[in-house]
């Protein structure tokens, strides 16, 4: 059985990159990535001949199938592709919405079902990159994805410099400078984050929820160091309870954890905080309680285009 989260270690260096689509319609791609194979379907193929290496054989065949000549040479080219690549050739196809991508050892067999032939990959196919990042195809670039309009079987991978990046976990070098400067300028919004009056701060953080989507419908309590109030997501009509503390401790949140399911009011509860002893790394797993501690709001901050807001406050 296929373990796609087993990840390897080395750097990958293949000597090609080719896409293949797995059935028509997708239609073996289940069973491929659960059985560690590659499907392969041109049905008419004279096996013996292509395991033999004998193309001008089944270049013949095709040029019979196929009208244009230059329709059965594309084919050939497939099929070739398919025989005779050898384990350094890089195979990759997309699957339940991420990027798969292994190695093929060599030796074609005919499958059980009659229908075309298959090759066994070399560890199963893998859907992360070598550092254990699942390869989601919302996360990569249209140059890449685009491989998946190719209207025939196997194909070479256009944008391979890209890939190999992604499969190997590094960035360009403008990528990785902006992701430092985007770094550096989360760690310089906590500070002004401490700066702001509790009143600035409640509204800080009712701006950041709003544009995650939720609407707020109510003000719950009206102290100085903690600010409650009430969300609602319209989208599913889940309410949220939002406590803000300007500084706490695990005690805090202990308590509030407890009133929050003791009551049973709501869906889920925030616990938004910036300043205090309780450290990031003490948020809780559950998803109805979602701390969100400087660092992590600061994002949400940057994210949401604040920053220039807060700093108009501030200064």
């Amino acid at each position: 059985m296929n373990n796609p989260a087993q990840k390897p270690t080395l750097k990958i260096k293949p000597s090609k990159v080719l896409y293949i689509k797995l059935g028509r319609g997708g239609s073996w791609e289940k069973e491929c990535i659960e059985r560690g194979i590659l499907r392969f379907g041109y049905n008419e193929t004279p096996f013996e001949a292509a395991l033999a290496g004998d193309w001008e054989t089944v270049r013949d065949v095709w040029r019979a199938l196929r009208e244009d000549p230059g329709a059965a040479t594309r084919d050939v080219t497939q099929i070739r592709n398919f025989f005779e690549a050898d384990e350094s050739v890089l195979w990759v196809t997309f699957y339940g919405g991420l990027l798969w991508w292994c190695f093929a050892k060599p030796g074609v067999k005919q499958h059980d079902d009659g229908h075309g032939s298959y090759r066994e990959t070399v560890d199963g196919w893998h859907c992360c990159d070598i550092r254990g990042e699942k390869l989601s195809t919302e996360k990569l670039s249209g140059h890449l994805l685009k491989v998946q309009a190719f209207r025939g079987t196997i194909c070479d991978v256009i944008a391979r410099d890209y890939l190999e990046r992604k499969l190997n976990g590094e960035m360009l070098p403008e990528v990785e400078a902006a992701v430092r400067a985007e770094n550096e300028m989360v760690q310089r919004i906590v500070p002004l984050m401490r700066l702001l009056t509790w009143q600035d701060f409640e509204l800080l953080v009712d701006l950041v929820f709003a544009n995650s989507g939720w609407r707020r419908i109510g003000q719950l309590g009206k102290t100085q160091k903690t600010v409650d109030f009430e969300l609602m997501l319209p989208t599913t009509k889940e309410r949220a309870f939002v406590q803000i503390k300007s500084s706490t401790g695990k005690g805090d949140l202990a308590a509030y954890t407890a009133d929050f399911e003791r009551h049973g009011t709501f869906d889920r509860m925030f616990f938004v905080w910036h300043s205090g002893t309780l450290a990031e790394t003490d948020e809780q797993q559950e998803r109805e309680i979602v701390c969100i501690g400087p660092e992590r709001l600061a994002r949400m901050v940057l994210d949401a285009g604040l920053t220039s807001w807060l700093r108009e406050k501030v200064c």
